[in-house]
């Protein structure tokens, strides 16, 4: 089974967990602006893509599903994670599958906890995040836990969820194995 890896990245954490997936079961991986669709129907079974979160939205995946009618009617497999400083949980989840309209879609959906640096982003990103961040200090109505993101001004997250990407991995290839076994 061939199998692509797609991303949209900001601060490189997406595109190490898609060069990463990639690896484990011998795809391919580019970033999602660089595809040549009509090609890439051609020679892939599988399509996975990844993007990161800003504010519950999944950053490329409309450009994705922009194609899921090729892709599906085309019998390929599709999978989407996605990365992003919140820690992945089942609430969480189900608000980006909702909050993304993945729920109309047949397709596998995992969410992973990704790094943040502040001085990674480019600058217009930059300064949305400050903005944010700040305002969450001075809001009187946001909770502890909220108000404590904007540490994040100061210091980066770096984080790695190995686990989420073998668990990708491995239903990659249990779809690989099932389907040319």
């Amino acid at each position: 089974m061939r199998t692509i890896v797609l991303y949209k990245t900001s601060t490189g954490c997406t595109k190490a967990y898609a060069e990463d997936l990639a690896k484990m079961v011998g795809g391919d991986v580019l970033a999602l602006n660089k595809l040549n669709w009509k090609k890439a129907l051609e020679m892939y079974d599988c399509f996975v893509f990844g993007g990161w979160v800003r504010n519950g939205v999944i950053m490329g995946l409309n450009d994705f599903l922009v194609h899921y009618d090729d892709m599906n009617d085309g019998g390929k497999d599709i999978l989407v994670f996605s990365s992003g400083m919140s820690i992945p949980s089942k609430q969480g989840r189900e608000e980006l599958i909702s909050s993304n309209i993945l729920d109309l879609y047949h397709v596998r959906y995992y969410q992973l906890r990704g790094s943040f640096d502040l001085q990674k982003l480019g600058p217009i990103n930059r300064f949305i995040m400050k903005r944010s961040l700040s305002y969450l200090e001075n809001d009187p109505e946001a909770s502890p836990e909220r108000k404590s993101l904007s540490s994040l001004l100061e210091r980066p997250i770096e984080y790695y969820d190995h686990e989420g990407v073998e668990r990708i991995a491995s239903v990659i290839n249990k779809i690989a194995s099932q389907k040319f076994a």
